[in-house]
């Protein structure tokens, strides 16, 4: 895992200060690269290969080609034998390496061969062509700024603004509104003015000359596996429990010990489970509990539980009010990009990187993919998509309801009542999970030097349970198929306990720490976007801070606060 940034063409910038933007990614090593129009930076993490010969940027051996890349190759060894035994000598065990020569000798064909996380950018030299990728869910960021001659990509929004090619005195005024109905920004739109999320499972190329050509290569929502469908839910459950392993496996890879994202949930214990089948050495958990924050959902005593029963070097981080009061300004810096979400992460990932943790497994996607959440049940599903919609949508926005709908139908694919689980699924990966949770939790793992695997999102795996009939995953209540295969993995205690999902609970801080009072907030909003004729209404902030003192629901205004420090940065 790493950080890159590129440009072709354009004006000159400080490299030393997008390097520096860039270095919680690549805590390990830096470079830079250049040649015509061409000018590539990387800083690396490594995982692959430890050696010097995995540094990037990375030439190939002809000098034809060079390349940055941010991800994991989870089938390198495959590909590496299927090179090698096409003529390809290797120089390193890096899977960068393989990435590359697998370009130079595939092409745009290289990209579905992947069973990988990535994002990635190629340079032919002889040519003077760039060819940009990213992965079909889009677990790794990739950022483009497009004009006449040329573009400039990167893995975050600051390293632009360390560029000078984007700035928060220059917001998109649309993506802001996506912001305020979401609590993040729905893609392909960024806050910052003229810079773009790369389109997940896309390979796009640019030529002098030549427009883009922008290609899709992977579909989130794949189609069924081939073969033969399981005939029952035994069968059903049997093929999951065979590809989550097979995904697992596929993911313990690399020169770094593996850890885990341990919630007191189903979906990471059955994560730990599989990776202590697996895995004969130490693995190291980090769960977190709650002190003097009333209302918290603390799954800790849970999580300590599976991790003695599976043998995990565990730690617990505990946080009160006054660790969230010395974490905020880590956090808003971490984010990249204000969210809703993610400060939840951005403690547990410190915890991790703390206990000398560089690759985590994350439980992400299981609830899209096993109808997980209740609002995937089969009662909700026949309100039809708009209802699901609705449901992740955050009070008082300050937007008309025309805005409302129209957001709410950029985010519908053309689905029409009654959905099925599929549909549903096709909403949540679309939205919630790219917008949110994928890009949250790439930014604040990444800001401290961490690795995020997250086997759930396997594209064989996500292609059988999208495929298997939606009466077997709710055959025994929500997620049928995975609480199967926990039952003989995990303690009854975990089982037994209803999904309650990781809640900070807020409240109290936000109700009794002065830098949050609305006031204060609204202010800051009208001073950092009316400057730019943009506005969150005022009634939209007291009216979250009304809800947030009456029914303690502190999403709504935690909104507003994360935007309005963010801009005060």
């Amino acid at each position: 895992m790493c950080g890159l940034f590129g440009q072709i063409g354009g004006t000159a910038w400080s490299e030393a200060a997008v390097l520096e933007a860039l270095r919680g990614r690549g805590p390990d090593d830096q470079g830079r690269w250049s040649h015509g129009p061409a000018l590539l930076l990387h800083t690396r993490l490594a995982i692959q290969d430890l050696s010097p010969l995995g540094h990037q940027p990375m030439l190939s051996a002809d000098g034809s080609v060079a390349l940055v890349f941010n991800g994991e190759i989870y089938n390198q060894q495959e590909l590496r034998q299927e090179l090698e035994q096409l003529g390809t000598e290797f120089r390193s065990r890096s899977d960068t390496e393989v990435l590359l020569e697998g370009f130079r000798r595939w092409g745009q064909a290289l990209w579905s061969r992947l069973n990988c996380i990535f994002a990635v950018a190629c340079w032919e030299v002889e040519a003077q062509r760039l060819t940009l990728a990213r992965d079909g869910f889009g677990v790794k960021p990739l950022l483009w700024q497009r004009w006449s001659d040329g573009c400039a990509f990167g893995s975050e929004l600051s390293a632009f603004e360390a560029a000078g090619l984007a700035s928060r005195q220059r917001l998109d005024g649309e993506a802001l509104a996506s912001y305020g109905l979401w609590g993040s920004v729905a893609a392909p739109r960024t806050l910052l003015a003229g810079v773009e999320v790369f389109p997940a499972g896309h390979w796009g190329q640019w030529q002098r000359g030549q427009t883009w050509k922008l290609e899709a290569f992977a579909d989130p929502l794949p189609p069924a596996r081939p073969g033969p469908a399981p005939r029952d839910l035994e069968e059903g459950t049997r093929q999951v429990a065979g590809l989550l392993r097979q995904a697992v496996s596929r993911q313990v890879i690399g020169d770094r010990p593996v850890g885990l994202f341990l919630s007191g949930g189903l979906d990471s214990g059955l994560l730990a489970a599989l990776l202590r089948e697996q895995h004969g050495g130490m693995i190291r958990s980090v769960s977190v509990g709650f002190s003097d924050l009333p209302g918290a959902v603390d799954e800790s005593e849970l999580a300590a539980a599976t991790a003695l029963h599976l043998g995990l070097d565990h730690q617990t981080l505990r946080i009160s009010r006054q660790s969230l009061d010395a974490s905020l300004d880590a956090f808003l810096t971490a984010i990249d990009q204000p969210s809703i979400d993610g400060f939840n992460s951005f403690l547990v990932a410190r915890a991790a990187a703390n206990n000398a943790m560089r690759v985590a497994f994350s439980g992400l996607g299981a609830d899209e993919l096993f109808g997980g959440y209740g609002h995937m049940a089969p009662a909700a599903l026949a309100r039809g998509p708009e209802k699901l919609l609705r449901v992740r949508q955050i009070h008082c926005s300050g937007l008309a309801r025309g805005q409302r709908q129209a957001l709410r139908q950029a985010r519908n694919p053309g689905l029409h009542p009654p959905l099925n689980l599929r549909q549903a699924s096709e909403l949540e990966l679309r939205g919630y999970l790219r917008d949110t949770l994928l890009r949250d939790g790439d930014a604040v793992t990444m800001h401290h030097g961490l690795e995020l695997r997250v086997p759930f999102l396997d594209p064989d795996l996500a292609a059988a349970a999208l495929s298997i009939p939606q009466a077997w995953h709710n055959a025994e209540g929500p997620k049928t198929l995975l609480r199967r295969l926990a039952r003989p993995l995990l303690p009854a205690a975990v089982l037994a306990a209803p999904k309650r999902g990781f809640n900070l609970a807020l409240a109290p801080w936000l109700l009794h720490q002065p830098r949050f009072a609305p006031r204060r907030i609204a202010r800051l909003l009208g001073s950092r976007l009316g400057a730019q004729g943009l506005a969150v209404p005022p009634q939209a902030v007291w009216g979250s801070w009304l809800m947030l003192r009456s029914t303690g629901r502190w999403g709504p205004f935690w909104r507003w606060v994360v935007l309005a420090e963010w801009l005060a940065g």
